[in-house]
């Protein structure tokens, strides 16, 4: 995100900006290149670095196979719901038998570790 701010900065993008304004756009391009990042990866290779460094993927939590993108974005919406009661949602995995977060049983997923 720096490298971008530092080339739009050089070119005068931000010439007429305000300092509230080149904040509100950096969270705003922040937040979707996160999605793009998240998304992307789910979506090509079923795991973001993280889930890759464990061995674990996504997968469909009926077929076992590869989740829909539908799912995948159902996931990172559902991620909202996970975080806000105090991110029980993503506690939940110590107490489900399939070690599912809530955004897991939303969107129809599993994580599951392969060799």
């Amino acid at each position: 995100m720096f490298v971008l701010s530092f080339l739009l900065r050089t070119i005068g993008f931000f010439d007429s900006f305000t300092e509230r304004d080149f904040e509100a756009f950096s969270n705003i391009a922040g937040f979707i290149v996160s999605i793009i990042y998240t998304l992307g990866f789910w979506a090509s290779k079923q795991a973001t670095p993280g889930k890759m460094a464990f061995k674990a993927k996504i997968v469909d939590a009926t077929t076992l196979g590869e989740p829909s993108g539908g799912q995948l974005i159902g996931r990172y919406l559902a991620y909202i719901i996970s975080a806000i009661p105090l991110c029980l949602g993503f506690l939940w995995v110590a107490f489900d038998d399939k070690k599912r977060g809530w955004h897991d049983m939303l969107a129809g997923t599993l994580v599951i570790t392969h060799k």
